[in-house]
């Protein structure tokens, strides 16, 4: 493995490192490679008549990117701390997306083995999070964000059309 300053640059086979934030009284957790940096939040230009969900425009280095409220789009009670909020800069699926945050706490490596399966009793986030995992005593739910980007414009997600289109694999030989 390869380290700099301490921060993990490869992981073994079966590790990973997540950023662990939080939102209202929970704890997430995204996994490093999705995140792209972790900057102080900066003026949001809102946008007309756009999801609920979506806080408006920011301009970062010269690119547009949306500003997705991760509290509104996981239905949590909210809560102002202007010292502690965060933006996460994230990139996935070729889309880069902002979340608006409460407070980023830090980075852990895990194992994949860690991580549990999340039960269907999480009322209203058993289709957002994709796994739990154990921190310090406390539970940090690990987010599909690739759901939360595609339940807020569905065109972002793979489509069946666009499967078929590749059409059948062929064989290795």
């Amino acid at each position: 493995m390869v380290q700099h300053k301490g921060i993990l640059l490869e992981s073994g086979p079966n590790e990973l490192e997540i950023v662990e934030f939080s939102v209202g009284q929970n704890k997430f957790g995204i996994n490093v490679m999705k995140v792209k940096e972790i900057i102080q939040p900066v003026k949001v230009t809102n946008i007309p008549h756009s999801h609920p969900n979506v806080e408006g425009i920011i301009d970062i280095r010269g690119e547009i990117v949306p500003v997705v409220n991760l509290g509104t789009a996981l239905g949590l009670e909210l809560y102002e701390d202007p010292r502690s909020e965060k933006f996460i800069v994230t990139e996935f699926n070729q889309i880069k997306v902002v979340f608006y945050v409460h407070a980023v706490t830090q980075i852990h490596r895990i194992s994949w083995d860690e991580i549990e399966k999340p039960s269907v009793m999480y009322q209203g986030l058993e289709n957002q999070v994709t796994g739990v995992v154990k921190i310090n005593g406390e539970m940090v739910l690990l987010l599909d964000f690739e759901k939360i980007v595609v339940d807020i414009n569905p065109e972002s997600g793979i489509h069946v059309d666009q499967v078929k289109k590749i059409g059948p694999r062929k064989p290795f030989c």
